[in-house]
């Protein structure tokens, strides 16, 4: 007789955490400590603004990887940009930044029938620490090569940080 067996993620998605982006951060080891990250599935609410339209809306993250030591957590920009542009099903001048990390293992058993983010069934977000780095860039459509570079460095993207 076969047992159904429910799959529960690895990580502690209610731990607070710094966000990182694959493109600009190895995907394999922690940008803080350099030890092996885990790949772990997660959902995000995302604000994403587009010439058109702007909106929040939740989106399963697969890929997302993790540290077991540190409070970090590194997406894939490629799939966030993906998320983005169909939750708004637009795509030009599209700007999105990511809110938090939802913790669905949060919402008990008794309200899971209830629509998320209902008075009664609040959206349990888990926000992201502070950068540890003072320079934020939010990143629109990925730069082509001869673009200068969004970092600030005043060199095009293809020699700075599209290497």
């Amino acid at each position: 007789m076969l047992k159904k067996i429910e799959k529960k993620g690895i990580i502690d998605l209610s731990v607070p955490r710094r966000k990182y982006f694959a493109d600009e951060h190895n995907l394999t080891f922690c940008p803080e400590c350099n030890k092996p990250l885990i790949e772990d599935n997660c959902t995000i609410i995302i604000h994403a603004e587009s010439s058109k339209n702007e909106g929040e809306f939740m989106s399963n993250m697969s890929g997302s990887r993790f540290c077991n030591d540190c409070p970090v957590v590194v997406f894939d920009r490629e799939q966030t940009e993906k998320a983005a542009e169909y939750g708004l099903r637009d795509s030009k001048n599209l700007k999105y930044m990511i809110l938090g990390i939802v913790d669905m293992d949060a919402i008990p058993k008794e309200k899971r029938h209830l629509p998320m983010g209902d008075n009664d069934n609040p959206i349990p977000l888990v926000e992201f620490l502070p950068e540890k780095n003072t320079k934020t860039i939010i990143s629109d459509k990925k730069p082509g090569r001869n673009d200068p570079c969004p970092c600030g460095s005043a060199k095009k993207y293809k020699k700075c940080c599209g290497k």
